[in-house]
């Protein structure tokens, strides 16, 4: 599997598991501590991964060595725009939101983000198990 497959197969892989964690989390959230930890922790998820999907898609859709200067700006472009989207996510909802647990929220938030940090982990581990020494 060349480079550019592994990378979007990680990718894919990441935005999906980002998102059945929101879900789970905002389930969880919702058993334990009730109806409005449960939609501020949903929100909180929501709110990483929608601009993880916008940057996936701003940053990966070039490739190949020709369009080296179309990668690097798509990539800058798509986090510029991943923290903008971010930001203005942050402040729609706790303006608009009423009632918000704010802990739910900010914790959907860091147990989604930790999805970026773990996935390429388990998939590099599980890609060194299939292949041969």
């Amino acid at each position: 599997m060349d480079q550019a497959k592994k990378r979007l197969r990680v990718i894919k892989w990441m935005l999906g598991v980002q998102f059945v964690t929101m879900l789970l989390f905002g389930l969880v959230a919702w058993l334990v501590k009730g109806q409005v930890a449960g939609y501020s922790a949903l929100l909180g998820g929501f709110i990483c991964w929608l601009p993880s999907c916008y940057f996936a898609f701003r940053a990966f859709r070039y490739k190949g060595a020709r369009a080296a200067d179309k990668i690097v700006r798509s990539m800058y472009a798509g986090e510029v725009g991943k923290m903008f989207l971010t930001m203005a996510l942050f402040t729609i909802v706790f303006v608009r939101v009423r009632p918000l647990d704010a802990l739910a929220l900010f914790a959907g938030f860091v147990i989604v983000q930790s999805v970026n940090w773990f996935v390429p982990f388990f998939l590099s581990r599980a890609e060194s198990k299939r292949t041969p020494q």
